[in-house]
């Protein structure tokens, strides 16, 4: 499967973008970096279409043959990638207007919500938001990376140019990633996906 993972920065309509592949190998999970992008928009709208247009992108879109256990003949499903959406200060207007288009937002928030947060994600759409501080995420990538499931090579390839200064502390100064300051918005983007991919089972049946 693949993540979308987006990062509102404070300008309107800029974003850090960055797509994951998540895929087993032997058993193993292996996560590729398949995109990374630093989105600009005129506006809230824009960006919106802009996400919308990258979800549904053949490149990131995983095909899938799901077997059932009843017996049925298997089916071939076509999974756009899941949207992680963190912004810089915990704004969830993207994310209710992604979800009106029926797209597959989940929304990670550095501090639990408050009152006013917690009232707009009452509604089903919004089952899914988790609070992910910046230390999760570092332990997420850093656990990835030891075991070799996240490439380092990756991160300095010019694929992934954009990531260098994250790169930079995640290999050499790993203590220094909570503190993130410019990097943040990149370390959120990247971050999400990756702790997501460690964090949360995802069950599907048909």
């Amino acid at each position: 499967m693949f993540f979308l993972g987006v990062y509102l920065e404070e300008g309107e309509g800029t974003a850090q973008v960055v797509v994951v592949e998540k895929c087993f190998f032997s058993g193993t999970k292996r996560y590729r970096i398949a995109h990374v992008e630093r989105v600009q928009a005129s506006d809230g709208d824009g960006l919106k279409k802009a996400v919308l247009e990258m979800r549904l992108d053949e490149r990131w879109t995983a095909v899938k043959k799901v077997f059932s256990q009843s017996g049925r003949p298997p089916k071939i499903k076509k999974e756009p990638p899941l949207i992680l959406l963190s912004s810089w200060n915990d704004e969830v207007q993207l994310a209710e207007a992604l979800r009106r288009r029926c797209a597959s937002v989940e929304v990670l928030l550095r501090e639990a919500p408050d009152e006013r947060v917690r009232n707009r994600l009452k509604a089903d759409a919004f089952d899914n938001c988790h609070v992910v501080s910046t230390g999760m995420m570092v332990a997420a990538l850093g656990k990835t990376l030891a075991r070799g499931s996240l490439n380092a090579g990756q991160l300095r390839s010019d694929l992934a140019a954009p990531l260098s200064s994250l790169a930079g502390m995640l290999l050499d100064e790993p203590e220094r990633c909570s503190a993130a300051g410019s990097s943040l918005p990149w370390l959120s983007a990247l971050g999400s996906c990756v702790w997501h991919g460690e964090s949360i089972r995802r069950i599907k049946r048909y």
